[in-house]
């Protein structure tokens, strides 16, 4: 049986970056913490990007734009 793929979850996606922003705020942040906290940050913001530019496509072939 296939496996379904789990839909993107724009919403959670950004509070877990606010939760790294949060973090990275933080004195106690070590630098090897802060390096994994910041790449998990850039790869969340770039699936929040690609997601989106998905969402305006769809919106623009449902409105007649392209």
């Amino acid at each position: 049986m296939a496996e379904k793929k789990q839909e993107f979850d724009v919403e959670k996606a950004l509070a877990r970056i606010e939760e790294i922003n949060s973090e990275l705020g933080k004195s106690g942040t070590s630098l090897k913490q802060s390096l994994e906290l910041y790449k998990e940050g850039v790869k969340l913001a770039e699936e929040c990007k690609n997601h989106l530019e998905g969402v305006e496509k769809e919106i623009q072939i449902l409105n007649g734009d392209e």
